[in-house]
């Protein structure tokens, strides 16, 4: 098993990319204990790609794991400020 596997989705988190997104954070929930979700790449973000999120978040704790974000670009910063989810993720 691994420690820790970074993903960095492409362009825009949620809408129809959220259920790919979602299948995939499931599959690392299997194979490792720690997912980091590098933002770079992120230049839109809804309401649809905060609960992806969350949903990553939740996935990885169900499996004993857990889920932090790197590189965030302000945009998201401040959405995740905004509502609070900067308290549930790490962010470095």
């Amino acid at each position: 098993m691994e420690d820790y596997i970074i993903i960095a989705p492409e362009s825009m988190l949620g809408g129809p990319d959220a259920l790919a997104f979602n299948d995939e954070v499931r599959e690392i929930s299997q194979a490792c204990k720690h997912l980091v979700i590098n933002c770079e790449n992120i230049a839109i973000m809804n309401s649809s790609g905060l609960g992806t999120l969350i949903s990553a978040h939740a996935t990885m704790k169900q499996h004993g794991g857990d889920c932090s974000l790197s590189n965030v670009p302000e945009h998201v910063q401040r959405l995740l400020n905004l509502t609070r989810l900067n308290t549930l993720f790490n962010v470095s």
